[in-house]
This record gives structure tokens, C-alpha cells and sequence, in this order.
């Protein structure tokens, strides 16, 4: 198969032999090709430059000018030097053909000329000049890739070294940042622990003393968050100890609004014999089931998600078994094969248009880092189930929690113990004044210092069983105080716990190889701090009682949430809107307007507001229209007739439906009809739901 059209290709013919000329024209004719002639050298190199043939059929003598200097003169320029040149020449002229072929001649036919000889000589030039020009256009190419490669690369590599860059910039930020917000933030927790210790206080001040410790703790959830996800890196682990109740419950709440909206539900069962808290990367299985979660949710339209957590309790190691089914539309065969390739969507997933391809890759990414593997099996239309397991260690307690402040307090010394001396140095005041004053007010000696210079100095005349030293100090750091401690004392050496903004893992580490024993990250813990001082000077305490006022208090807010049911639908349902979208000041008005025979319901509303709690809030509307509807129960006919009208957006019908049921409830019936005037289906088929999986009265 010819690699060219002889139609296309111009071939010139050189001889000063006029019946040549004439030959070889009607052999290029009649195999198609177009010819054009020149009868000498010097017409040659003209023809050469108006025409541009591809081929020149030249003849090696010619008077004046020979076929080589012809050949010469076009091959030395290099607008002509790749034309094909095919010497014509008699069978005696060897040694010209020698020099024809140093002077870049290609090729030759002998006199007298051969029809079909001619026709595979051009042919073989014509083909390499083809494929040689191709061969030049790859390589170009090639080049060009090439070219484009290095440039990426070089782009690549800058902006490695700007994320490089960028990493140490913000490393440097987060570190200030930690410092800066967990000083004040210090004290401002330090001192509502000890202003809890206070027996006159009134209930209102109790009230707005628990607002200001969630807030706190609030904020240095958020922080502690952002600063988990900077520190993260993928290639390793840092282990922590959490409580696993926790991360559930936070998962539970950042997933509500989404799955209201879907009218979904979500169920997390976590059996008996998992360990409250354990020790494992926090960051990373909460990845994995914020991943999870979310795609369950995505691909899930009706029905619901379920969350199982079990603990298998081997001998040498324990694991956590996670369960994530959902009531999705689920995969296919093709779909399940390429689950977990990189930038890879499954047929749902393009429908969808959303992700990257990337969650799944990641999930099992974190789940093998953290010594398990990750299995997956789905059924269209029925739904899917994702089953992990990961290492932990189970940790026998913890107060790390922000939110856990239901240990005992700690209310003097235990008699019959050494009076301890204590020295507090921290250049901050605030800060100072919390450590003194919870230590001194249960029994202990002591002192305090504003900067690691006088810490030293106290240090000789005072002679503490236990320094409480803040890292960052002027004049003289708290590593180089604790080094001089360590190199200069004289009798026995003090325990010296560093306190620290720092939660990076890294300064975790060099705070230790200073020359401190210990460390406490800011905010500082009450229960925390005396179990350091116990733990390094085997100190015993006397506790406080455990009925506490605390406990009173939930107790009564429970009871008070309870007289939502007093309210009227409308007004129910319209602080459930008002929730759900956030609207403070639509919540503030309705509060505003609840009646006092609803006891404190409006305060604790408030409340709520104030510490952003709306979940709290959501989870009591939903129980008051599930106490007020408890004994509602209607016929699957009648359930089917209304769930077809809301699909079908038949208004009347909606409303001949619901007009049926207001005899028998007519709080139900307002309702329904206060859904229907807002057009909000979706709250029309979640409350037909709790209903519908209510079961009738015994």
C-alpha cells in the first residue's frame, strides 16, 4: 500500500535529450503522476525554484551544466536539499556515479531506461521522503512532549518549593495562633472551674456560668480541630487518646441538618464491649467516617444509614469493627471493581457529578495506615455496606474530653501527707492566678514566678516538690529554666511539668528532652492538674460530693423541655423551621412570645442560642411531636393515598386527606396543614413516617 497519491506528486525531468524527456513523461503519465521537464542544468535550478517538485529525475551529463553540479547546488540549499534526486546515467559512468552519490544523490536508473524499473525507484524515493517526514513530525513532537514535560516539572518543582514554603509559614502561624488563643482561653476556663467551687451562687448565675464553660470549651474544640487538620499528614499516624462516644456524637450532629433535609435517619449502635476511650489517630478514622458517612447519605433517598461499632478483643491486640449500611441505590458488579481506583466514579457517581474519585481511596488509605483493611459489598437498588477494622489501644480513662466534667472535684489534701511546695511560673498574670489559686485553695504551699530568671531564684531559697513552668517566658525561657533547675539542684530534683500552648507532636517532644517530666496543654484542666501532681508526688485527695448541682440542673432542664408540648403546633413547628435554618432572630421572636405558664422553656431556649446549641433544640422538637402524636395511628391505605399525593404534588387531594384525619387529631391535621401552606413535602412524608412507625395503642 502506497504511502502517497502519484496525482499528488510533481516529478522533475532533467535531459538535455529531448526524446528522454519524452519517454520517461509518458511512463510517469500513464502511472498517474504529474511530470514537469527542463532540457538543462541552468532550467533545472529555475524549474526547481517555481515548481517545488517532490522528485528530480536528473541526468548525470549534460553540457554546460552537469547533472553533479546541479545536484551539488540543490543539495547545499536548504530550501531543496531534501528533494529525492534519481540520477540518469549509462552503464559506463561508474566512477561519476560515485561522485553523484558524494554530492547527495539518492538513487540512479541506467540507460536505456526500464518502464517498471522507473516507477519502483520513484516509488522506494517518494516512500522514504514520506516516512522521513513523518519520522521528523514525531520527533517534533516528541520534542514538544518533551519541552512541556521539563516545563512541569520546573513548575512542579516551584510549586513544591512554594508548598514548602507555604508548610513552614503556616506551621509557624498555627504555633503563634495556639499560643495566642490558648492563653486567654486559659483563663477563661481556669476561672469558671473555680468559680463553680462557689456556694452562693443563684441558679441564673449557675445558668449563664454553664453557657460560659461551653463556650469556652466550644472554641477550643474549634481550635483544636483546625489544628489537627493542619498538622495531618498522610504518610503517618499520631495517636491520641479520645473518647470514641464523642467523636460519634459530633458526627451525629454534623450530619443532622443534611439527613433532616433528606428526611433520612440515621442510627449509631455501638455495642457494650467497646472501650470508652481508646488511643488511636483521631483525625484519621474521623475521615474515614465523615467519607463514609457522606457518600451513604449522598446515593441514600429513602430509608435510612445505620453505624455499627464492635470490639474484638484479641489477646494480643484489640480491634474496632465499623459497619456503615445504607438504603441507598447501591452498585453494580462494574461499579464495586473500581471502587477504590484513584479519580475513578462509579456510574452513580457520574450521574451524581459530584467528588473526585478520591474519598474512597483515601478511606482505605487511612484504614491500612492504621493496621486494617476495608471491604465493601452493595446490591442495586437495595443498598450497600462498608466493614473496616482498625488497631486501638483501649485506654483505661481519660479526662482529655472538653466537654467531660463529671469527675469528682478535688476539695482538700488528704490529712497526714508532707505540706507540698509548689512554684507556678508563667509570664502571664491570669495564668498565674488560676494554677495559685486551685492549688492553694485544697492545701498546697505556693509560690509564684513572671519569668523563668525568677523561677531559678525562688527555686534555691524555696526548694518545690513540683514546678508548674509555662514554655514560653521572657527574659529567661522555661527549657533553659528547667535545665539550670536540673543541673544546679542540690538535694532532691524536682518535677518540673511544662505548660504549654503547643499541641504539635513534634514540640511534645523536645518540651521532654529539655529537662521537663511532664507536660499540660492550655487550657489547663482542673481534674488535670491534680492528677499530674498525684501522679509525680503520690499526693491523695479528699473529693466532693457527687450530688451535684449540675445534675440538679439537667434534671430541671429536662423537665422544663418537656412543656414544649404545651405549645401549639404552628408555634412548634415554626420554631423548628426558624432552627433549621438558623434564623437567631426568628427563634429570639418566637421565644419572646412563649407564655410563662411554660416555666423557664423561653431561658433555656435561649440558652441553647447562645451557646449555638440548635441540635438540643431540634432533638426537643422532636420529641414533644413524638409524645403529642404518640397514639396517632392511621391506615396503611390512608398512608399510601397521601405519600402518592405528595409525590404527585396534588394539592387537593393532600388536603382532602388531611381533612380526613382532623376529627381524630387535630393537632396532626395542623400540622400537615401548616407543611402543606409552606409546600414544604418533605416535612409532610418525614412526619407521616414517625407516625406511620408508631405502633397503635395495646
Amino acid at each position: 500500500m502506497l504511502l502517497f497519491k502519484p496525482e499528488d506528486c510533481l516529478i522533475l525531468v532533467v535531459d538535455d535529450v529531448r526524446q528522454n524527456l519524452q519517454v520517461i513523461g509518458e511512463i510517469l503519465e500513464m502511472a498517474g503522476y504529474e511530470a514537469t521537464f527542463a532540457p538543462s542544468g541552468q532550467q533545472a535550478l529555475s524549474r526547481v525554484k517555481t515548481a517545488h517538485p517532490d522528485l528530480i529525475l536528473l541526468d548525470l551529463m549534460m553540457p554546460e551544466m552537469s547533472g553533479l553540479e546541479v545536484c551539488e547546488i540543490l543539495k547545499n540549499d536548504p530550501k531543496f536539499s531534501e528533494i529525492p534526486i534519481i540520477f540518469l546515467t549509462a552503464s559506463n559512468e561508474v566512477d561519476n556515479l560515485l561522485q553523484a552519490f558524494k554530492k547527495g544523490a539518492n538513487d540512479y536508473i541506467t540507460k536505456p531506461f526500464r518502464s517498471e524499473e522507473i516507477l519502483v525507484r520513484i516509488e522506494a524515493q517518494l516512500t522514504n521522503q514520506k516516512l522521513k517526514k513523518k519520522l521528523e513530525e514525531k520527533n517534533q513532537e516528541l520534542e514538544a512532549e518533551i519541552e512541556v514535560r521539563r516545563r512541569t516539572e520546573e513548575a512542579l518543582q516551584q510549586a513544591i518549593e512554594l508548598a514548602n514554603a507555604a508548610n513552614r509559614a503556616k506551621s509557624n502561624f498555627l504555633a503563634n495562633m495556639s499560643h495566642e488563643l490558648r492563653t486567654p482561653l486559659n483563663a477563661i476556663l481556669g476561672f469558671t472551674q473555680l468559680l463553680t467551687h462557689s456556694s452562693n451562687l443563684t441558679q441564673e448565675q449557675k445558668n449563664h456560668l454553664s453557657i460560659i464553660h461551653r463556650s469556652g470549651d466550644h472554641l477550643l474544640k474549634l481550635i483544636n480541630d483546625i489544628l489537627d487538620l493542619s498538622k495531618e499528614d498522610e504518610g503517618e499516624i499520631n495517636l491520641t487518646e479520645f473518647i470514641l462516644k464523642d467523636m460519634l456524637v459530633e458526627l451525629e450532629e454534623m450530619f443532622g441538618l443534611k439527613l433532616r433535609e433528606k428526611g433520612l435517619k440515621l442510627e449509631i449502635l455501638v455495642e457494650n464491649r467497646v472501650p470508652l476511650t481508646i488511643e488511636s489517630d483521631r483525625i484519621k478514622l474521623r475521615q474515614i467516617l465523615i467519607n463514609l458517612l457522606s457518600n451513604a447519605i449522598k446515593f441514600t433517598f429513602s430509608g435510612g444509614i445505620k453505624l455499627r461499632v464492635n470490639a474484638i478483643l484479641d489477646p494480643e491486640k484489640t480491634w474496632l469493627s465499623f459497619e456503615i449500611t445504607d438504603t441507598g441505590i447501591g452498585m453494580t458488579s462494574e461499579d464495586l471493581s473500581k471502587l477504590f481506583q484513584p479519580f475513578l466514579q462509579t456510574e452513580t457517581g457520574l450521574v451524581n457529578l459530584e467528588g473526585t474519585g478520591l474519598g474512597l481511596v483515601i478511606c482505605r488509605k487511612y484504614v491500612r495506615l492504621l493496621g486494617g483493611d476495608i471491604t465493601v459489598s452493595s446490591e442495586p437498588d437495595v443498598g450497600t455496606t462498608f466493614k473496616f477494622q482498625i488497631v486501638v489501644n483501649p485506654v483505661e480513662s481519660t479526662d482529655s474530653s472538653p466537654g467531660q466534667n463529671w469527675s469528682p472535684r478535688v476539695r482538700a489534701i488528704a490529712p497526714n501527707q508532707p505540706l507540698y511546695r509548689i512554684l507556678v511560673a508563667d509570664d502571664e498574670a491570669t495564668n498565674r492566678e488560676v494554677l495559685t489559686t486551685m492549688l492553694s485553695s485544697v492545701g498546697f504551699d505556693v509560690k509564684e514566678a513572671t519569668n523563668g530568671q525568677e523561677a531559678l531564684e525562688i527555686y534555691h531559697s524555696f526548694e518545690p516538690h513540683l514546678i508548674w513552668m509555662d514554655v514560653r517566658m521572657s527574659i529567661l525561657d522555661g527549657c533553659e529554666a528547667a535545665q539550670q533547675i536540673k543541673a544546679t539542684c542540690q538535694k532532691s530534683i524536682p518535677t518540673i511539668i511544662a505548660v504549654t500552648s503547643s499541641v504539635f507532636e513534634e514540640d511534645k517532644a523536645s518540651i521532654l528532652s529539655a529537662g521537663y517530666d511532664d507536660f499540660l496543654i492550655k487550657p489547663i484542666r482542673e481534674s488535670k492538674v491534680f492528677e499530674k501532681i498525684s501522679k509525680h508526688l503520690g499526693v491523695s485527695y479528699i473529693y466532693e460530693e457527687m450530688t451535684s448541682i449540675l445534675s440538679d440542673h439537667l434534671r430541671s432542664r429536662e423537665t422544663q423541655w418537656k412543656n414544649l408540648i404545651k405549645l401549639p403546633t404552628s408555634v412548634i413547628c415554626d420554631l423548628e423551621y426558624a432552627t433549621l435554618a438558623l434564623d437567631d432572630e426568628r427563634l429570639n421572636r418566637l421565644v419572646s412570645e412563649i407564655p410563662s405558664e411554660c416555666g423557664e422553656l423561653a431561658q433555656i431556649i435561649r440558652d441553647c442560642l447562645e451557646n449555638f446549641d440548635y441540635h438540643t433544640i431540634l432533638e426537643a422538637i422532636k420529641s414533644a411531636k413524638a409524645e403529642r402524636f404518640a397514639n396517632s395511628h392511621f391506615s396503611s391505605e390512608w398512608m399510601m393515598q397521601i405519600t402518592q399525593a405528595v409525590y404527585t404534588a396534588d394539592l387537593n387531594e393532600i388536603k382532602q386527606l388531611i381533612a380526613q384525619i382532623a376529627p381524630e387529631n387535630q393537632e396532626l391535621a395542623a400540622q400537615l396543614e401548616y407543611y402543606l401552606a409552606h409546600l414544604d413535602y418533605q416535612n409532610i412524608l418525614r412526619a407521616i413516617s414517625e407516625i406511620e412507625e408508631t405502633p397503635p395503642p395495646n
